[in-house]
């Protein structure tokens, strides 16, 4: 099967243009991608043609072709036209053809969906495998894959898009695991701060779009500087810094039809306000609005989640970086727009849900039977003003899940978990309606993202060290190794150390853990007979928090 993602290959700076170079070296008549979805096979790129229609091709996959011999084998295909052949060739005029068949393995999202490479030759060539070890030297098979899907996507919805962004996040949380979520992250603080400088709906959209996509260059970067621990080298930094370069190049080629200034604003997403950034080193007015909003975005994201290189950045920290690099790093309008959100964000409790412009977040849904609790990860997702989740494992026998107990949905942001109690629909094996959304915080009084020291003290008085996430005033959120296993029906001691020096002893049942990556998982802690001195005195700390927190916004 020709499917890989070897994100350490040298990829070529334009897939187009090399793929055309290539057709030319070899002497390739006809050279194009097709892309097959349910047995419809679509012209996505005929390499080298001049093409005046701009809509995609479209005709129904034959049996007796090479590209449907591709697609049956997953595996490459090489045909020599004769007379009384009964493979029929794609083009009458060919003697030799050659299909090279790509498809997804693990995404089971798009199982039905192939790329295929094809060469038409109108004369016979001297060695095909050399041409295929050629081809398979120079090109990234996933870049082809994407920019074939994105192109599809374009014409054809939301849906169609939030498939490929899928696609991507869950091969940056194989091959990159420190950019796992970066992208949600920072298209959610873009469209947030771009809406307190009175953005269109349609900007907005477009800044979304580009914000999600504006790290895609770093499929360029091998993988082995991404997640490096510790500092780069400066060869290893200018190889990080061409990502801005190479995410314009590829969001041109997927994205410039439909939305022409996203490649630029993805481009200099990392130009200083004082002219001292890079690619071009632009200055002040100069950076295109909405890359200054990025780049303010991406560095909320990257001081306040975990990196392969650092911990977590607090909250008064990364206000207090903002202020001391506006008119620097940052246009000062901007970093004003982002203090006032992340006061309405972090600060305050919130209901991420809220948030207008998103359209896609990984997510897990929860589904409790009268069997069993299933639960699922995948991507919960707003199309024509309904919600879905996509799930990335299926479940058979789907019947049962007509009559649920309950179900919620959880959503992982800012270094913490979002859940919500809603209604389901089952469409099929993987696609889910949702209705009825209900945010469970809200029976809290009081909600606040924290970053604490915390141990967990089981029956047999062994410590689990623990980083607390959230707090509120009957639960919190903390993350550990996943390499623990916790018994729900087990009360446990919490030992919380706060930033003052108090520790506080409270009691609770771990109530759910949700894996969120192979290296750990978050769980809720509910508290349960704790005394009223003790609630009382975790009251007066996170109280003493959200002040201090404003303090520095206002300051």
């Amino acid at each position: 099967m020709l499917t890989y993602f070897d994100f350490n290959t040298k990829i070529n700076l334009d897939l187009l243009e090399s793929l055309s170079n290539f057709k030319e070296e070899f002497n390739i008549n006809s050279l194009i991608i097709y892309l097959i979805d349910n047995k419809r096979i679509y012209n996505v790129e005929e390499v080298g043609a001049e093409i005046i229609d701009t809509a995609l091709s479209l005709k129904i996959l034959q049996n007796n072709n090479i590209v449907s011999l591709a697609c049956d084998s997953l595996k490459p295909v090489y045909h020599l036209i004769e007379d009384d052949d009964a493979v029929a060739p794609m083009n009458k005029n060919f003697m030799e053809e050659v299909c090279i068949p790509i498809k997804v393995e693990k995404h089971k999202d798009i199982k039905d969906i192939i790329v295929c490479v094809y060469f038409g030759f109108t004369n016979k060539i001297k060695d095909i495998a050399e041409l295929l070890s050629l081809f398979f030297s120079k090109f990234n098979l996933f870049e082809i894959y994407s920019y074939a899907f994105s192109k599809y996507s374009q014409l054809i919805g939301i849906e169609r898009i939030s498939k490929l962004l899928m696609v991507l996040e869950d091969n940056i949380k194989f091959n990159q695991p420190s950019l796992r979520l970066h992208a949600f992250n920072v298209a959610f603080w873009s469209v947030e701060i771009a809406k307190k400088l009175n953005f269109s709906k349609s900007d907005l959209e477009k800044l979304y779009y580009a914000a999600l996509f504006h790290d895609i260059g770093k499929i360029r970067i091998k993988s082995s500087i991404i997640n490096k621990e510790g500092s780069l080298t400066e060869e290893e930094y200018e190889e990080v810094k061409r990502h801005a370069e190479y995410g314009y190049i590829i969001t041109k080629e997927l994205l410039g039809d439909v939305y022409p200034d996203i490649p630029s604003w993805v481009k200099y997403h990392h130009e200083m306000y004082d002219g001292s950034g890079y690619p071009t080193g632009l200055k002040g007015n100069d950076i295109p609005l909405p890359s200054r909003i990025i780049k303010v975005a991406d560095v909320i994201d990257v001081l306040h989640s975990p990196r392969s290189y650092k911990q977590t950045v607090s909250v008064d920290k990364i206000i207090a970086e903002l202020k001391r690099c506006s008119k620097k790093d940052f246009d000062p309008e901007v970093v004003n727009a982002a203090l006032e959100v992340i006061n309405e964000r972090i600060i305050l409790p919130m209901d991420i849900l809220k948030s207008e412009g998103e359209k896609i977040l990984p997510a897990y849904l929860s589904l409790q039977t009268y069997k069993d609790i299933i639960n699922l990860e995948g991507y919960f997702y707003l199309n024509e003003e309904k919600s879905y989740f996509k799930s990335t494992n299926t479940i058979k026998g789907i019947e049962d899940l007509w009559n649920l107990i309950s179900a919620s949905l959880v959503i992982e942001k800012f270094n913490s978990i979002h859940e919500y109690e809603v209604d389901v629909v089952p469409i099929d094996e993987n696609n889910y309606l949702i209705s009825n959304i209900r945010l469970l915080e809200k029976k809290s009084y009081v909600s606040i993202l924290w970053e604490l020291d915390a141990y967990l003290i089981t029956q047999d008085g062994k410590n689990i060290n623990v980083k607390v996430k959230r707090l509120s005033d009957d639960y919190l959120l903390f993350v550990c190794d996943n390499s623990y296993t916790f018994n729900m029906a087990n009360p446990y001691k919490l030992m919380l150390q706060f930033e003052d020096g108090e520790v506080l002893i409270l009691n609770g049942r771990i109530t759910y853990s949700y894996p969120v990556s192979d290296n750990y998982i978050y769980c809720k802690y509910t508290f349960a007979n704790i005394p009223e001195a003790t609630r009382d005195k975790l009251f007066r700390q996170i109280f003493r928090k959200q002040i201090e927190l404003r303090k520095h916004v206002n300051l």
